[in-house]
């Protein structure tokens, strides 16, 4: 196990992956859930498709997965983003796997395959390591509370 020396590292969310990118609350720019969060891509739908604050997550992504062009390109942004990401961390530390949990593992048939895809396809990786299992968390968006409990 890594420990840090003040504990606030690991803060993965905060990777750049853009240069001089959107502003994150925690005060830098592009940072990778300011990009590949599944907050920021519904905000993203309900922005060019002019919808309110009150749409749910199962409207957004049906509004995702109809096929339109600005919904294949919503799609393809966000994928990208959360394929540099990811490219990143398994360049980092060369995992056996990567469990994508939150909201994400809701919509697994939507993301997942796609993603692989990027990852794997595009040499997205420095090794170009085909054999890392990327799946989503069984426990979808209780994954994170549930690892925090088990942790000493």
């Amino acid at each position: 196990m890594l420990k840090t020396k003040h504990g606030s590292a690991f803060e993965l969310g905060h990777m750049t992956i853009e240069k001089d990118g959107i502003q994150c609350t925690c005060g830098k720019k592009g940072c990778f859930e300011r990009y590949a969060s599944m907050r920021v891509l519904k905000e993203n739908i309900r922005k060019e498709y002019g919808l309110g604050q009150d749409t749910h997550s199962r409207e957004l992504m049906q509004i995702l997965g109809n096929g339109s062009l600005l919904s294949n390109t919503l799609l393809e942004e966000y994928l990208n983003n959360l394929k540099i990401g990811i490219a990143n961390l398994i360049d980092l530390f060369e995992p056996e796997a990567i469990c994508i949990g939150g909201s994400f593992a809701y919509y697994e048939n939507l993301f997942l395959e796609p993603l692989k895809q990027k990852i794997y396809a595009e040499h997205a990786t420095f090794n170009e390591r085909k054999d890392i299992d990327i799946l989503t968390a069984k426990m979808q968006n209780n994954a994170g509370i549930v690892g925090a409990c088990m942790i000493n």
